[in-house]
């Protein structure tokens, strides 16, 4: 029997699913399980369209598929722009997406220097710098790894459980 998995190739979500907990990208890839749409998600995407006449790049590479709120081009180069409407108390999980989307799209959009983040009223720029994107990188073997396996990876901190829409999936609970 042929197994078809909906996520044959990682995507930032994924990569920030596994901050969170590991456990995430398997239930989402080996169950076909995916959180419903709140009412906050719904906000957020009208909260951060781009304006009239720009609109977000999708690029899909041998190395995942991302979506990028936006591009702009300066004269030092390209910087991806990653839009929250929500801040975060956990804003690392933001920067391992938005390295994500640059790490998938750097074959097909050279000359990307930096990636900005706004989330909220906060906004944070990152030079793409080589441990930045080797650590980015190791997460994103990772989720690899753990979406192509049959057996559940180890929990994160379980502390989050309570908290999580995947708990109803998730053996550890």
């Amino acid at each position: 029997m042929i197994h078809i998995k909906p996520f044959d190739r990682v995507n930032p979500s994924l990569v920030k699913q596994y901050y969170y907990c590991p456990v995430i990208p398997w239930i989402q890839a080996n169950l076909m399980v995916a959180e419903p749409t709140t009412d906050s998600m719904v906000l957020g995407s009208e909260a951060v369209k781009p304006p009239t006449g720009r609109g977000q790049v999708r690029i899909s590479t041998s190395r995942g598929a991302t979506i990028i709120d936006e591009v702009i081009e300066e004269k030092n180069g390209k910087i991806i722009i990653e839009k929250k409407a929500f801040k975060s108390h956990n804003f690392s999980r933001y920067v391992s997406q938005a390295i994500t989307s640059y790490v998938i799209a750097r074959e097909k959009l050279p000359g990307v220097r930096k990636v900005r983040i706004a989330a909220g009223s906060k906004i944070v720029e990152l030079e793409v710098n080589d441990q930045l994107v080797n650590d980015v990188e190791a997460s994103i073997r990772s989720v690899e790894r753990i979406i192509s396996e049959n057996n559940l990876p180890k929990p994160g901190e379980q502390d989050k459980c309570s908290s999580c829409w995947y708990r109803r999936f998730c053996p550890y609970v």
